[in-house]
């Protein structure tokens, strides 16, 4: 099985343990979307690479039901910057226990995913900040280092995945964080062609 199938595998149980442990989870259920709000959700995802992923994103949090477009954009940026957060201080909690981690190499590793998610998660919140500004070229540019700082954490871990769990866990959160965000940057580019008309 190639990695990337195996990826696309575990994208939905990381996403459910992502989401799942996450605060969003503990909200409230959504109210049910009016037939608008679904029309507006679908609008903003048709563009996205993964639709499915994007519309099940949207609908699950309580609040894409009152939003515009830049607000759908601005909830799935935000879930992506939790992520962000909480992907680093996990990666932080396992490094303060070392005695999990049994390779130098590996430790190096999430000592340097550690500085890449720090950086990530201050360029999606910055990207954000943007966003609600309305400066989406900023915004757009912003994300799309966050996601570079990702691809560095990656480029690090990826060797580990098959030797360690923790390596594997930041693997498959990397991934669910940089389809957050991408996700976000496609919804941020259909409200800006939106203001634009």
């Amino acid at each position: 099985m190639s990695p990337f199938s195996l990826s696309f595998l575990l994208l939905p149980l990381a996403l459910f343990l992502v989401l799942g442990a996450h605060p969003i989870a503990a909200q409230p259920p959504a109210p049910s979307p009016s037939s608008n709000a679904n029309d507006l959700i679908y609008t903003a995802c048709e563009e996205a690479n993964h639709k499915d992923f994007c519309i099940h994103v949207l609908k699950s949090d309580r609040n894409s039901p009152t939003a515009d477009i830049k607000g759908l954009a601005y909830i799935v940026l935000r879930l992506a910057e939790k992520n962000a957060t909480a992907t680093s201080l996990f990666i932080k909690q396992k490094l303060n226990s070392l005695g999990q981690i049994k390779s130098d190499l590996i430790q190096q590793s999430l000592m340097d995913c550690a500085d890449h998610y720090i950086t990530a998660s201050e360029l999606v919140e910055d990207a954000i900040s943007s966003l609600v500004s309305g400066i989406y070229n900023d915004a757009s540019q912003l994300a799309k280092a966050a996601v570079a700082d990702l691809d560095g954490c990656d480029a690090g871990i990826k060797e580990y995945k098959d030797s360690s769990p923790n390596a594997l866990e930041v693997v498959n959160k990397n991934q669910l964080i940089r389809q957050l965000i991408n996700t976000g940057l496609t919804i941020a580019h259909v409200a800006a062609t939106a203001k634009a008309h």
